[in-house]
């Protein structure tokens, strides 16, 4: 799973060449890794959310953060379903995702997951439901306070 975010984190960094390259050697510690059986088929939902931070030139720190969403495959290796990278200078583009937990949202036996959004204009909250292959934002607002 963290060879997974660092690879979401690298293809995004490329894609944006104003926020700093990660070097060779970039290794996530800080992380969240959970996992859920939110079908009830014994085949695990995993979501880890990373934060990567990075050496910056100005007064301001500079963090990438990467959040995963994979089930395991048949030999037990994460394949992704969803991924979702920022940093501290796209946040007014795509949000930060915080997980908060598991729930069934519309009472149908199947888990959706609920995540804290933040921006750079705020926090809402955000809930997804997962599928084999994908995942489907089925709720989005009920800002902060």
């Amino acid at each position: 799973m963290l060879n997974l975010a660092l690879t979401e984190t690298r293809n995004f960094a490329a894609k944006h060449p104003a926020s700093p390259q990660l070097p060779k050697n970039a290794k996530i510690d800080d992380y969240d890794l959970r996992f859920f059986d939110l079908d009830f088929s014994n085949s695990p939902t995993l979501v880890l959310s990373a934060k990567l931070p990075m050496a910056s030139a100005g007064s301001r720190p500079f963090v990438y953060y990467t959040t995963v969403v994979a089930r395991l495959d048949i030999n037990g290796e994460p394949v992704k379903v969803f991924s979702s990278v920022t940093d501290t200078s796209h946040l007014d583009v795509f949000p930060r995702l915080e997980l908060i937990d598991a729930l069934d949202a519309d009472g149908n036996g199947r888990g959706d997951l609920l995540f804290r959004q933040y921006s750079d204009t705020g926090m809402n909250y955000g809930l997804y439901r997962v599928f084999p292959y994908n995942l489907e934002k089925v709720f989005e607002g009920g800002s902060s306070l």
